[in-house]
C-alpha cells in the first residue's frame, strides 16, 4: 500500500502489484500476465463492492437504455441499419454502406472512436460496426456521434 496525490491534487492511497517475474531472474521473465489479471480483478471487485447490489442493478438499467437509444437514433442514419434482430444488453452490431473501417477512420479524425470494424475478423462483415455503450456516455455524447455519423457520409 503506498500514497500519492491524484490530479487534484488529494492525497489518495495505492495498491502496486509487483509482477511474478521481479522474484525469479530477468532473463527468464516472459511475461507479467498474472500480475495484470490480477490488478483487473482487483479493480473489478472494488468498483463492484463500492457500487453495491443497488447501484449494480441501476448501472445495468442505464446501459441497456442508453445503449438502445443509440441503436434507435442510428438507424435514422441514411443506409444504418440494425445488423443482427435479436436482444441486446450494451453491445450491438451495425451494418453501414460500404467499408466499416473507412467509415470508422473517418469519425475518429472528427473525434469519436465509434466502435470496431468486425470485417477485421469476419470477411462477410466488412461492412458492420461492433458499439458498445457503457453507463458513462452522455446523451449529448450520444447525440453527437449520431450527428458525426450524419456528417461524415458514406464510404
Amino acid at each position: 500500500m503506498g500514497q500519492t496525490v491524484d490530479r487534484r491534487g488529494q492525497r489518495c492511497w495505492v495498491l502496486t502489484l509487483q509482477t511474478r517475474e521481479q522474484h525469479i531472474r530477468r532473463e527468464k521473465a516472459t511475461s507479467n500476465i498474472c500480475t495484470n489479471q490480477g490488478l483487473f480483478a482487483l479493480r473489478a471487485a472494488v468498483y463492484l463492492a463500492a457500487l453495491g447490489p443497488a447501484g449494480l442493478k441501476e448501472t445495468a438499467e442505464l446501459c441497456v437504455q442508453k445503449a438502445h437509444y443509440l441503436a434507435e437514433q442510428l438507424k435514422s442514419v441514411p443506409g444504418v441499419t440494425l445488423k443482427f434482430a435479436r436482444p441486446f444488453f450494451k453491445e450491438f452490431v451495425i451494418q453501414v454502406p460500404g467499408r466499416a473501417d473507412r467509415l470508422l477512420e473517418r469519425l475518429l479524425s472528427v473525434g469519436y472512436h465509434a466502435g470496431l470494424p468486425l470485417g477485421r475478423w469476419h470477411a462477410n462483415l466488412e461492412n458492420c460496426i461492433s458499439i458498445a455503450v457503457t453507463e458513462k456516455r452522455t446523451r449529448q455524447e450520444l447525440d453527437g456521434l449520431v450527428a458525426a455519423f450524419k456528417a461524415v457520409g458514406n464510404i
